[in-house]
């Protein structure tokens, strides 16, 4: 079964390990053999994107899929140390970790995509609970104004 795009204009697509943009028109197409690994650019994520732990994941993750080898060493350590990171941090997230440990395994590393973006999600409201529950309280320091100087 073929795999039909919308490109709008300028859009970028990840198609094979190759980037491809669109032109000023937007363009209909259909992939024949769907086996090969597709992200719209919206799901593609920048190195300099990853700016938190599960965005690391993402981006390992998008690295293994368009690299389309799961069994790859090098990508597959740096997994392993950030998923260890992120569950000392938050237990909870081990669940996410879990079903996107399955997906390697099974070859569904489109589906880990899926779930380490939903990791994102829960990372993000972990961080906005956080927030909301630990206020920053600047420490005192005896003898200072609070300009700071003595």
């Amino acid at each position: 079964m073929s795999l039909k795009l919308h490109l709008k204009p300028h859009e970028k697509i990840i198609l094979g390990g190759a980037v491809i943009k669109c032109g000023n028109n937007p363009v209909n197409f259909f992939v024949e053999n769907n086996s090969v690994a597709i992200l719209r650019q919206k799901d593609i994520m920048t190195e300099a994107g990853a700016t938190t732990p599960a965005r690391r994941v993402y981006f390992v993750l998008q690295l293994m899929y368009i690299d389309n080898d799961s069994n790859n060493s090098k990508f597959f350590e740096r997994f392993e140390g950030l998923e260890q990171e992120m569950i000392t941090a938050a237990p909870s997230s081990r669940r996410y970790f879990v079903e996107i440990r399955d997906c390697i395994t099974s070859g569904g590393l489109y589906r880990a995509l899926k779930t380490a973006r939903e990791l994102i999600d829960y990372e993000e409201q972990l961080v906005e609970q956080a927030n909301i529950r630990l206020p920053i309280k600047l420490p005192q320091v005896s003898g200072l104004t609070e300009a700071g100087s003595p």
